[in-house]
């Protein structure tokens, strides 16, 4: 192979002798000199000072004291390690949370969103690594550069959800099939069933794209003067070395690393909990008799919403870059283009076809795959275009990234995510606050917070927030009304007990409460208010 081409070589020899140590050390002796490691150091250090600036202080999400719950609860009772699964929510989460709430136990809100920290950086990792396979490293250092202000990527590596996992899954799923595709080993396939199966233990979406990334197949099926094979004729000879049989080669392969994902993804079957995942299912994505029933339900609502997300918190150019440049990408490497578009249009017309909910974040994983072509358009056009188009990017995400970094009420998402995130009931501002006061009230004795609800509500959010050996008890009720007030006036004569309301707004003036504080959110009515129970 040509030196011009020594991205695709160099992979390729280490897949190859992919467990022989000596020669990944050479390969790397031979690649990365003192400027690459200043580079890369650099790279990293760039993501971290992004990822970890006021990590949390951004107010939290009510999704994330979900998680964060949970984690905390399986950390302290290793029965309950499957707790996800009593909601439907595969455990990886979970499971990757307990590691960092052992590393940060005074804020579990910090440690969980490291948790999508660590997994933004194993997605960087893997951009970089696919870049430099299909293109060459000075593509890799800019797409990961790029990556790195990326606002939809910037945004979601900071919060405690799982999607930055997501992301993460798809990217290395894309470049392990393009090299099983290309190598047809069978340590590649068994190297890509356990990323297959890790995915699957993040969300139930990994399933789609687990059976997207077949279409590297393509890689196959399109010889390298880009003219389609002859099935027909091959059809009928014998020749090993022509793509018919490596496609059928190819497909064992690829059903071997799908089994092993499907081996790893069935530990969740030691919990009884494990049903609630498809039931969960249900409720955010149609059955298949419901999709057969009417096909185009939710297509047309879901159509245009699909492009104004994803396009939106990413900026604009970047995407209209990956438009374009899988279109220049056809021309110099049809197979890739294929792949990467057939993957684009086919995902974004399933979760068209099939999504009851649909939230950005779920477009994550399609905001990789534009972002390749996007990075290939920046880095093979000449100079003065890609001045051009760098102050572009510039001038479409600076605000977005400025936003998300330091003033969060500003950010200029959909009005779905500024609901969620921002100006919601799911938006809790002011919940750090408000445990600490509870924390300093209970230095004259134990306090009480009766919150109004528990699971996704309030009651988890002011669960992440406190630390061990807090004397606080959170009592999640729903309603929180009058009789649960009434009932908890006993226990004034040893505690403080206070009453946390985030989704009423009146307030009876017969109940036995005395506001303290109303915690307010930058715009709308939504608030969360403070009592204290009197007698």
């Amino acid at each position: 192979m040509r030196e011009d081409d020594n991205g695709i070589y160099y992979t390729l020899t280490i897949c190859q002798i992919m467990f022989d140590i000596v020669a990944i050390i050479s390969f790397l002796k031979k690649n990365i000199k003192g400027r690459d490691l200043l580079f890369i150091f650099g790279l990293i250090l760039l993501y971290l000072l992004s990822r970890l600036y006021n990590l949390d202080h951004f107010p939290i999400f009510s999704d994330e004291g979900i998680y964060i719950r949970w984690a905390k609860v399986a950390w302290q009772d290793a029965s309950w390690r499957f707790i996800s699964l009593t909601d439907g929510r595969q455990p990886l989460q979970t499971w990757g949370t307990i590691a960092f709430l052992k590393l940060f136990p005074e804020s579990a809100l910090y440690a969980g969103r490291m948790f999508s920290v660590a997994t933004g950086f194993a997605a960087m990792s893997g951009m970089f690594a696919l870049l430099w396979y299909l293109f060459n490293k000075k593509t890799a250092y800019i797409g990961t550069l790029l990556y790195l202000v990326t606002p939809s990527f910037l945004f979601y590596d900071r919060l405690a959800l799982v999607d930055s996992s997501v992301n993460a899954g798809v990217i290395w799923i894309i470049l392990f099939s393009i090299i099983l595709a290309r190598t047809i080993r069978l340590d590649v396939a068994i190297m890509l069933g356990g990323i297959f199966g890790f995915s699957l233990l993040s969300k139930s979406s990994m399933k789609l794209y687990l059976g997207l990334s077949y279409l590297s197949v393509l890689f196959l099926v399109i010889k390298e003067d880009h003219k389609f094979v002859d099935w027909f004729r091959l059809s009928f000879i014998r020749d090993k070395k022509l793509p018919f049989i490596k496609i059928m080669n190819f497909s064992v392969l690829f059903g071997v690393g799908a089994f092993i994902s499907y081996l790893i993804y069935n530990v969740q079957r030691l919990s009884p909990f494990f049903h609630y995942v498809a039931e969960k299912n249900k409720t955010f994505v149609l059955t298949g008799s419901e999709l057969l029933n009417d096909p185009f339900s939710l297509l047309i609502a879901n159509i245009p919403k699909i492009p104004y997300y994803l396009f939106s918190e990413m900026g604009y150019v970047i995407p209209i870059l990956g438009v374009i440049g899988l279109i220049l990408l056809y021309r110099k490497n049809k197979p890739l283009s294929l792949y990467l578009s057939l993957f684009f249009i086919l995902a974004y017309l399933l979760i068209g076809s099939v999504a009851k909910v649909l939230f950005p974040r779920y477009l994550l994983p399609l905001g990789s795959v534009l972002f390749i072509p996007a990075v290939y358009l920046l880095t093979s056009i000449e100079r003065k275009k890609q001045l051009l188009l760098t102050i572009l990017i510039v001038i479409s995400i600076i605000y977005l990234d400025f936003t998300i970094l330091f003033n969060y009420k500003n950010i200029p998402f959909p009005a779905v995510d500024r609901g969620q995130y921002i100006e919601g009931v799911t938006a809790v501002w002011g919940a750090d606050e408000l445990v600490e006061f509870a924390r300093q009230k209970s230095v004259e004795k134990p306090v009480i917070l009766l919150a109004e609800g528990n699971f996704g509500l309030i009651g988890d959010v002011l669960e992440t927030f406190k630390k061990p050996g807090d004397k606080i008890e959170v009592r999640g009720y729903w309603p929180l009304e009058l009789p649960q007030l009434m009932e908890n006036k006993s226990a004034l004569d040893d505690h403080f007990v206070y009453a946390v309301f985030s989704h009423r707004t009146e307030f009876p003036t017969d109940w036995p409460l005395k506001l303290v504080k109303k915690y307010e959110k930058p715009v709308g009515e939504n608030a969360v208010y403070l009592f204290e129970l009197t007698r």
